[in-house]
């Protein structure tokens, strides 16, 4: 990890996260370090976003303290650095920095270290937890779902439309960009059929087509990812006759 200028966070060492200020305080009778708060506790970080992290320290007769964020396992990973900050307001440290997805799940150790103008240290240290947090999955649907035309030759092709929607808050909206799947299941069968698909353009809509072989009922279907939920759309029958 790279360094950091002092007052800010400013090295990893040995794996974990080292923060460091450094100023003159006001007289005390001896030297003191106490970590008052790591908020939030536990820090829940959302899938593909930064969870702010603000530490307090507390000391006296500190010209200089750092912080360590430690990993308590033998495999983890080193925490990014993103506009690490630090604010001195008399015997109070205020460390801040960010977790990700990328960081470690589980325990966490800080470590403050105070040092006086002699060079002599003290050392306090609290436990925190780290949590990931899948984000959950919006709602679809596939409405508007139609197979034409509804009596066909052997052979002729049979036209899908349709469109995919979001649930947004109190409102569906069109999805673009995602794979719509059309199934047909014959006339007297309990099985469907995989038999073209396609993708979601303005508004969610979609258009496909198929050769029509058998008299039988298609579906459309959308598998979903990880933001969207799957759906399935009602049926559509068709009569597929011969010469």
């Amino acid at each position: 990890m790279k360094r950091i200028a002092v007052g800010l966070l400013s090295a990893a060492v040995g794996g974990s996260l080292l923060l460091s200020a450094g100023t003159a305080s006001a007289e005390r009778t001896a030297l003191s370090v106490r970590i008052d708060s790591v908020n939030p506790n536990p820090v829940v970080v959302q899938e593909g976003e930064d969870t702010r992290v603000t530490i307090e320290v507390r000391t006296t007769e500190a010209t200089r303290v750092e912080l360590r964020l430690k990993p308590v396992s033998d495999r983890f990973r080193t925490l990014d650095v993103r506009e690490p900050k630090i604010i001195h307001e008399g015997d109070l440290w205020r460390f801040s920095t960010s977790f990700d997805d990328n960081d470690f799940e589980g325990r966490w150790l800080a470590i403050a270290e105070a040092y006086d103008k002699d060079g002599k240290k003290v050392t306090d240290q609290v436990n925190f937890s780290v949590k990931h947090e899948e984000q959950e999955k919006a709602d679809t649907r596939l409405t508007g779902f139609y197979a034409n035309p509804e009596s066909v030759r052997k052979g002729r092709w049979v036209y899908f439309t349709g469109r995919l929607q979001v649930s947004r808050g109190h409102e569906w909206r069109g999805v673009r960009d995602e794979e719509v799947e059309i199934y047909f299941r014959p006339r007297g069968s309990s099985a469907w059929k995989w038999v073209t698909s396609a993708d979601t353009g303005w508004k969610g809509s979609f258009r496909a087509k198929a050769r029509a072989s058998k008299s039988g009922e298609y579906r459309a279907v959308f598998d979903g990812d990880d933001r969207l939920e799957d759906s399935t759309s009602r049926s559509d029958r068709i009569r597929v006759w011969r010469r």
